[in-house]
């Protein structure tokens, strides 16, 4: 999605709904408008987490707000649920002048949220021509978070990576590192 200026209505786009263990529910959405301070000429970005536990209630949980130029491609992507269900992951990407990549760790207990900025990490770990498109696909049992590069240039061999949330730091997956792939399913298309 573009985030143009786009009047006092703005503009919206969210992900499919993706389900969790036991019946859960979650929706990514973005919504984008003119931040109405004046001359600042920026747009505003919101980015919300819809969740629905099973049997239960849905809750809005407002993971980032964005101020920044016109003209920036805003994404969203929802990778999916921890396998007991206690964290959901995705990532909220800006590209333009000033691009950003935020990985967020939604905690489902606490409704706590971790935003983790992927461009940081990433930037000294992964050369800039294999591109840093970045997938989270699993955790580990001691809370790891693995992430998997996915580029059209295939340079790198060892495209899996661990993402320590404590002190958020990046190192290759280690061979053999058991893994728990996310809980992850999708609407059927109708």
């Amino acid at each position: 999605m573009l985030c143009v200026d786009g009047g006092a209505d703005g503009a919206s786009a969210q992900t499919s709904p993706v389900h969790g263990p036991a019946g859960a529910t979650a929706v990514l959405r973005i919504s984008a408008a003119d931040e109405h301070s004046k001359n600042s000429h920026e747009c505003q970005a919101e980015y919300e987490l819809f969740v629905t536990p099973a049997g239960g209630t849905p809750a809005s949980v407002s993971l980032l707000q964005s101020d920044d130029d016109y003209d920036r491609n805003l994404a969203v992507q929802l990778d999916g649920f921890s396998q007991d269900g206690k964290q959901i992951f995705g990532i909220l990407d800006e590209r333009g002048k000033h691009s950003s990549r935020i990985l967020f760790d939604y905690q489902t207990g606490n409704a706590s949220v971790q935003l983790i900025d992927l461009n940081k990490n990433f930037a000294h770990v992964v050369a800039p021509k294999c591109g840093t498109a970045l997938a989270i696909i699993a955790t580990t049992k001691t809370g790891g978070i693995v992430l998997e590069q996915n580029s059209p240039k295939q340079c790198d061999p060892d495209r899996r990576w661990l993402l320590d949330p404590v002190n958020e730091k990046v190192e290759r997956l280690p061979r053999g590192t058991a893994i728990l792939s996310l809980f992850r399913q999708k609407d059927e298309a109708r």
